[in-house]
């Protein structure tokens, strides 16, 4: 009757663990699927913070998007005022909200205006 109890146990432990690794993996894929429409959408910046293959486009390598070019630039001049006064966090809350990315993005993204 125990051994009995005891597999019960050890099964729903396993179950429990599965649950959790596929709750992950869908993270992941969704995670995958948001930064294939970035990708699509032409934005400046792709990371994934579960991926083992993070790729960050500095503001010299991205590509062109679908806005003119000279808002890209009037917008990368406005950050970099804003570094250079000491305000790298509105910064990089500005280009959050300009282009739509993560804080990681914007991050690395005023970190690569800023060298």
């Amino acid at each position: 009757m125990e051994m009995n109890t005891l597999v019960w146990i050890v099964l729903l432990l396993l179950i429990l663990v599965l649950l959790v690794r596929v709750t992950s993996l869908q993270r992941q894929l969704n995670e995958l699927k948001r930064d294939v429409e970035r990708l699509e959408n032409g934005s400046s910046a792709i990371a994934s913070p579960r991926s083992d293959f993070n790729y960050i486009l500095t503001p010299k390598e991205a590509p062109p998007s679908h806005t003119s070019q000279p808002a890209e630039t009037d917008l990368d001049q406005e950050l970099l005022t804003l570094i250079q006064q000491g305000k790298k966090i509105m910064a990089i809350k500005q280009l959050r909200e300009a282009r739509g990315l993560s804080l990681k993005e914007a991050k690395d993204y005023v970190d690569a205006l800023d060298r």
